[in-house]
C-alpha cells in the first residue's frame, strides 16, 4: 500500500516537472503560445495511443457494476462493451475519439490565422522541443507504471476505455479558456499562463483518479 502511494506521488511530480518543462521550452523561444496548443493536442493524441496499447495488453476482467461513466461510445454505454475482445474495444476507442482529435487540431492550427488573431503561427522546431517532456512522460509512465508494476493483470479494458474522456474535455476547456485570456489581455504570455496553469490542474485531477482506479 505504502509502495503504491510513493508511486502516485512520484507520478504526481512528474506530470508537474513535464508540464512545466514544456512551459519552460516555450519560454526559452519568446512565449510562443501558438506552439503551447499544439503541444497540448499532440499530447491528447499520444494519450490515445497509449490507452489503445493498455487496452490491447490488459489481462482483467471488468464487473459491469463497476463501469459507470456517462460517456457513451457510438451511442452505446460503455458497459455493453463488457465481454468484447480487447480489439474490438481498442477499436472503438480510436473511432470514437479521433474524429474529435483531428477537429480539435484543425481548429489550433488556423487559430494564428483568422481575423484579430492574438497568437503568432509558431515553428515545428518549438513544438518538437516543447513537446519532449509530456510525449516522454507518458510513455515512462506506460512502462514503469503499466508493464512495470504489472497493472495489465488488474485493469479491464472497458474501464481503460472511457478513461481518456476527460483529457479530451480538459483540451476543449483549456483551449477557448487560453484564447479568452489571450483576446482580453492582448498578450500570449497571459494565454500561456492560463492555458498551462488550468491544464496542470486538470492533469493532476485526472491522473488522481487514474490512480484510484489503479489501485482499486
Amino acid at each position: 500500500m505504502r509502495s503504491a502511494w510513493k508511486r502516485s506521488q512520484s507520478a504526481f511530480v512528474g506530470v508537474v516537472v513535464a508540464n512545466l518543462a514544456s512551459v519552460g521550452a516555450i519560454w526559452w523561444y519568446g512565449w510562443q503560445a501558438h506552439a503551447l496548443l499544439i503541444v497540448y493536442w499532440l499530447e491528447t493524441g499520444v494519450v490515445g495511443a497509449v490507452y489503445v496499447a493498455k487496452i490491447l495488453r490488459t489481462e482483467g476482467v471488468d464487473d459491469p457494476e463497476d463501469v459507470r461513466s456517462r460517456t457513451k461510445i457510438h451511442g452505446e454505454p460503455p458497459r455493453s462493451y463488457v465481454g468484447r475482445s480487447n480489439r474490438t474495444i481498442a477499436n472503438a476507442l480510436v473511432l470514437n475519439y479521433t474524429g474529435f482529435w483531428l477537429f480539435m487540431g484543425a481548429f489550433i492550427l488556423v487559430v494564428p490565422f483568422a481575423e484579430e488573431a492574438v497568437l503568432e503561427p509558431t515553428s515545428p522546431d518549438v513544438v518538437a522541443l516543447a513537446a519532449v517532456g509530456l510525449v516522454g512522460y507518458h510513455a515512462f509512465s506506460y512502462w514503469y507504471e503499466y508493464v512495470g508494476f504489472r497493472e495489465y493483470e488488474r485493469r479491464g479494458p472497458v474501464s481503460l476505455l472511457v478513461e481518456p474522456a476527460p483529457r479530451f474535455w480538459a483540451l476543449s476547456l483549456a483551449l477557448f479558456f487560453g484564447l479568452g485570456v489571450a483576446s482580453f489581455a492582448r498578450d500570449p504570455m497571459g494565454a500561456i499562463v492560463a492555458l498551462a496553469f488550468f491544464k496542470t490542474c486538470a492533469d493532476l485531477l485526472i491522473h488522481r483518479r487514474e490512480r484510484k482506479r489503479a489501485s482499486a
